[in-house]
């Protein structure tokens, strides 16, 4: 069962990563937006693109490491 904390841990990572991604990009979000011009972007819209694109690639590289590691595992219980 030792084998399973290091994808929980993931799994509390990755959903970490996402909700920044999503609390960067929902104020560029015409739908979500309370600003009262349906076409203005918010000051930081180019910084917290870039920042929404480098966290979208560390999910990524989680996502890499987490299927290494899930094919290193030799128990097809964790693998899930």
């Amino acid at each position: 069962m030792s084998s399973s904390i290091p994808f929980e841990r993931y799994d509390e990572e990755f959903l970490s990563l996402t909700e920044q991604v999503t609390s960067k990009l929902r104020p560029l979000d015409p739908s979500t937006s309370s600003s009262s011009s349906s076409t203005a972007l918010p000051a930081t819209a180019e910084a917290d693109i870039k920042m929404a694109n480098n966290l979208l690639l560390q999910a990524d590289d989680l996502l890499k490491q987490m299927g290494l590691e899930a094919r290193g595992v030799d128990d097809p219980s964790v693998k899930r």
